[in-house]
């Protein structure tokens, strides 16, 4: 099993999260943030080798007390889920917009009961049901005491009666998660190496020969960087802009930066 962490794993107060967890997709179809601290507490009992029930483990992280982990103050396992983050009604600046997400809640809340249902999976109403649920998808497994996670987490399109769009979504959000270490290196390059350039003239094979990376990585991370406005491509002497799929991997072509619209809307994610 692969985790992010923060600190070394001599530690005892660290928490491990799978890597794997949010390229799943599964915090779209159970509780966000509970769900999220549960598969934390599968992977830090794998890592640490914490035997015993979820209870125990718990125990042994939380010394029986977990303190608001849960998302409220004085949640336990047997406290009710949560599907919506309670401070998220603290943005909404009417009360319409605070009943429009309560109704959205609600009706997501529904959408994923009723595919859990539907897949013949019991519907947790609680933290420990929805532990219970998380271990019959085979997110972690316990046995004999031990606690295990697979390297990659079962899919919820391969458990679910997804429609079309809930798939492919599921597959574009995936794809910006497993793109990440591969986005991350590109951008190491041009703000390390080329010392952040407002335009470099190159070709996606010198891209991804500098930046160690494949051509199809360094392609999804360029068309990601022109969605968001952080970059443009020109070609010839009149610099016409030149759309990603129109040049092939030899063709040299202006690669413009944006830096301060990058560093204005940017957020990075660092993994394990």
């Amino acid at each position: 099993m692969s985790v992010d962490q923060d600190t070394p794993q001599d530690s005892d107060s660290y928490l491990s999260m799978h890597n794997d967890w949010f390229p799943s997709g599964w915090s779209s179809y159970l509780p966000q943030h509970q769900s999220m601290v549960v598969c934390m507490i599968f992977g830090t009992a794998t890592v640490r080798d914490l035997r015993g029930s979820i209870d125990d483990v718990v125990h042994q992280l939380f010394d029986g007390r977990p303190s608001g982990f849960f998302g409220r103050d004085g949640d336990t396992l047997d406290s009710p889920l949560a599907w919506m983050d309670p401070d998220e009604l603290n943005y909404a600046e009417t009360d319409e917009e605070k009943a429009q997400l309560l109704a959205d809640a609600e009706a997501h809340q529904a959408k994923c009961e009723g595919l859990l249902h539907d897949a013949g999976l019991a519907v947790p109403t609680t933290i420990r049901e929805l532990a219970d649920t998380m271990l019959a998808l085979g997110i972690a497994t316990q046995k004999n005491g031990a606690w295990s996670m697979p390297e990659n987490i079962p899919r919820p399109e391969n458990v679910l009666p997804l429609a079309d769009e809930e798939r492919a979504r599921i597959a574009d959000t995936r794809r910006v998660w497993e793109s990440a270490p591969s986005e991350q290196a590109l951008i190491k390059y041009l703000k390390d190496e080329l010392e952040r350039p407002d335009e470099v003239f190159t070709s996606i094979d010198r891209l991804a020969e500098a930046a160690d990376l494949r051509h199809d990585d360094v392609r999804y991370t360029l068309g990601r960087m022109f969605r968001e406005g952080e970059l443009r491509l020109e070609r010839g002497e009149a610099r016409e802009q030149v759309l990603l799929e129109d040049l092939k991997n030899h063709q040299r072509f202006h690669l413009v930066l944006d830096w301060a619209h990058f560093e204005e809307n940017r957020i990075t994610i660092v993994r394990g």
